[in-house]
């Protein structure tokens, strides 16, 4: 009886570690970070398409969307494993231009 006591102690005792670390692990990374890029040269839905299947070949992206119309690209990425600049090159390397747009609270007003 005292053995199955302990083994069970043991066993509470090793689950709640694995979770402290778990947690503390998760507390270390990085959120997830969003960009929203306005993009020039596209001139129909096809091209939002070729540009959607370039973004989820890349390794971080987590989910992207492409408008057209509207020449906008909302991205959330893991800022661990790639970023803006790089994003903003495989955009490029598909034929067309890309810039961060800036933020609406960030606009300067007069």
């Amino acid at each position: 009886m005292k053995k199955l006591i302990f083994l069970f102690a043991f066993v509470l005792i090793g689950q709640m570690s694995i979770q402290a670390h778990a947690s503390s692990t998760s507390l270390l990374e990085d959120p997830p970070k969003t960009i929203k890029l306005k993009i020039t040269g596209m001139t129909c839905a096809g091209c939002s398409n070729h540009i959607s299947k370039a973004l989820q070949g890349v390794d971080g992206i987590i989910e992207e969307e492409v408008k057209y119309p509207g020449d906008i690209a909302v991205i959330k990425f893991d800022s661990e494993k790639t970023n803006a600049e790089a994003i903003i090159k495989v955009i490029e390397d598909t034929g067309y231009k890309a810039e961060v747009m800036k933020d609406e609270k960030t606009k300067d007003h007069p």
